[in-house]
C-alpha cells in the first residue's frame, strides 16, 4: 500500500468524484483511477460504486476510511516529531492558498523557502480564502496564506504580510476608461464581473457600494480573479481588482474619495503548536514583510 494511493482514495471520498480529486491533487483522471485500482487490487475489494456522475463509498470503502485518515494522521504526526528531534525542517509542509497569491505573491517566497530548507517538501493546496481559513479552524490545515477575513474566528490568529490596493477596472474602450475617478453611482449604472458572494474581497467590495450593493448589475460571479480579469478585458463589464493586476489590456481608476485595500497573509490556529517547517515558512514571510515596509517608507 502506497500514500499516494491512500491520498488518492481520500481525495475520491471526499469529493465523490474522480475528475474533482484529479483537479485537487494535480493529476490526470486515469492517474487517479489507477491508484484507485491498485489499491482494491490489494485490499480484495471494491472501494467505490461508480453512480451517475458520482462515486459513493461501498461500505467497505466506508470502513476503510478512517483507517486511511489515521494512516496520514500519524505519518504526520511522526514527520512532526522527527523534525522537532532533528531541530532541522525536514518532511512535508502542507498549507493553503488563493490562486490569486499562488501565483503573484508567493513564487519567490516558495523558491527561497527551498534554498533555505532543502529538506522540506511544499505540499501547496490552492482553495478560496474561505474554506483555507475552515481547514485552519478545523485542524486540517497549520497554515493558509491568504486574504484575511475583516472579523476572523477568535481561535484563528490573522497577520497580514501585503496589503493590496484594489481599483476599479475596466476595459480600455469601456465609456468610463478615460474617467480620471470614478463615482460608485457611476457604476451601478453598468454590468459588473466581481468575486462570487461570501468572498472576503467581495464583502471588501459590497461595504465600498454599503447601503446600494443590492443594485449592482452582476453579470458574472467566480472565484478567480485570473478570470475576472480576462472576462473585464474582453468589455463584459467593470470588476475591482488589485492595482498589481492592471496591465496593458485594462484600465485601473480610483474611486472618487475612497482607497479600498485588501490585507493579504498568514492564518494560524492559536491553540495548535506548529512544525518547524511551518515556523520556517512563516518566518520567511514576515521576513518578506517587513522588506515591503521597508521599501514603503525608504526615500526616492
Amino acid at each position: 500500500m502506497q500514500l499516494a494511493q491512500i491520498h488518492a482514495f481520500l481525495a475520491v471520498a471526499d469529493s465523490e468524484s474522480f475528475s474533482l480529486a484529479a483537479e485537487r491533487l494535480h493529476l490526470t483522471q486515469p492517474a487517479v483511477s489507477k491508484r484507485i485500482r491498485q489499491l482494491e487490487l490489494e485490499l480484495r475489494t471494491e472501494l467505490f460504486d461508480r453512480i451517475g456522475k458520482r462515486s459513493l463509498l461501498t461500505p467497505n470503502g466506508r470502513t476503510f476510511k478512517p483507517h486511511a485518515e489515521r494512516i496520514l494522521h500519524e505519518l504526520a504526526a511522526f514527520r512532526t516529531d522527527l523534525s522537532r528531534q532533528l531541530d532541522t525542517p525536514s518532511g512535508s509542509l502542507r498549507f493553503a492558498t488563493s490562486h490569486h497569491i499562488g501565483l503573484h505573491r508567493l513564487p519567490q517566497v516558495l523558491r527561497e523557502f527551498k534554498i533555505r530548507f532543502p529538506l522540506v517538501e511544499l505540499d501547496l493546496n490552492f482553495m478560496d480564502s474561505e474554506d483555507a481559513c475552515a481547514a485552519v479552524l478545523a485542524n486540517e490545515l497549520e497554515l493558509a496564506v491568504v486574504t484575511l477575513p475583516e472579523l476572523a474566528d477568535e481561535r484563528l490568529a490573522c497577520e497580514p504580510v501585503w496589503i493590496d490596493r484594489l481599483v476599479v477596472v475596466l476595459a480600455t474602450d469601456h465609456p468610463l476608461a478615460d474617467a480620471g475617478a470614478l463615482d460608485a453611482a457611476a457604476l451601478l449604472e453598468q454590468p459588473a464581473i466581481l468575486p462570487s458572494r461570501g468572498t472576503f474581497t467581495r464583502r471588501i467590495i459590497n461595504q465600498t457600494f454599503a447601503g446600494a450593493e443590492d443594485r449592482l448589475r452582476i453579470a458574472l460571479e467566480t472565484n478567480y480573479l485570473e478570470t475576472i480579469k480576462v472576462m473585464v478585458a474582453a468589455n463584459l463589464g467593470w470588476s475591482i481588482l488589485p492595482l498589481s493586476m492592471v496591465d496593458a489590456t485594462l484600465r485601473g481608476i480610483p474611486l472618487r474619495g475612497l482607497e479600498v485595500r485588501r490585507p493579504l497573509g498568514i492564518v494560524t490556529h492559536r491553540e495548535r503548536t506548529l512544525s518547524l517547517s511551518t515556523s520556517a515558512m512563516i518566518g520567511l514571510l514576515r521576513e518578506r514583510a517587513e522588506a515591503s515596509r521597508e521599501a514603503q517608507v525608504k526615500p526616492n
